[in-house]
């Protein structure tokens, strides 16, 4: 089968339980994001943003707090399903649309903002993605992009996820959909499955021709996963997230 198809079905089947987060804080846990982001939005006169990969929803429901037009986008029908659930119970209205992050059915020079969540790892082309995401953005605009280096092939990380998965088993917190099976066949034609960290990610950046390029460690955001999640999740994912920012320059 096609990679993507792959993909999409994987989180159709995942998002169900995907929706139910790894925290039992979720309004603490969108107030630390908020903060967070509110250092890349708030300086710039931000009126329509695009989430690739919307997934949950849960990156568009903190943009739309923050007062933006937001257009959260997902390959997954099962994912936009559990955005349209959560902006329900939010009593916000999301405009979603189910598309290819690589392949964006939008105008040119369509957004201010275009951001992603836990995304990067997952694409067959991101530099293709990269190049798509300018290419809807306005000159002046900006593509922030969250990720983790989830699969780190090191040695102490392989250790830590293997513990962290029979941690899981033991607790009952184990993935009800077996991810190897899905994307240990595909994982070789994903660029970024193993080597999502920010210095790659940030090259990504530059080589798509974005300016003012940078790395935020999100400190903040690690230190609240690390306090308020289950301990097959910190043991697996201990300091992962981070974010990486870069503009497109006023004459393009």
């Amino acid at each position: 089968r096609q990679t993507k198809e792959v993909i999409e079905e994987y989180w159709d089947l995942r998002s169900a339980s995907y929706a139910k987060g790894v925290t039992g804080s979720r309004k603490q846990e969108r107030e630390i994001w908020k903060r967070c982001l509110a250092a890349y939005v708030c300086d710039m006169h931000i009126k329509k943003a695009l989430d690739v990969g919307t997934g949950t929803g849960f990156l568009s429901l903190i943009l739309y707090d923050m007062g933006i037009d937001v257009t959260g986008m997902d390959l997954s029908r099962g994912m936009l399903s559990q955005a349209k659930d959560a902006s329900f119970h939010q009593k916000v209205h999301l405009d979603l649309c189910q598309g290819d992050a690589e392949s964006l059915p939008f105008q040119s020079s369509s957004f201010d903002l275009v951001t992603s969540r836990h995304l990067l790892w997952t694409l067959p082309q991101p530099n293709k993605a990269l190049a798509e995401w300018m290419r809807i953005l306005k000159p002046g605009g900006r593509i922030l992009a969250i990720d983790g280096n989830w699969h780190d092939p090191s040695a102490s990380k392989k250790l830590a996820r293997r513990i962290s998965a029979i941690v899981a088993c033991l607790s009952h917190e184990k993935n009800p959909v077996p991810f190897r099976r899905f994307y240990e066949p595909i994982g070789k034609h994903l660029p970024l499955f193993e080597n999502s960290r920010p210095d790659r990610c940030m090259e990504l950046f530059e080589t798509a021709g974005l300016d003012d390029v940078a790395i935020d460690s999100l400190r903040d955001v690690n230190r609240f996963y690390g306090s308020h999640t289950n301990l097959s999740y910190r043991l697996a994912n201990a300091d992962t997230v981070f974010l990486v920012k870069g503009n497109k320059t006023e004459n393009l």
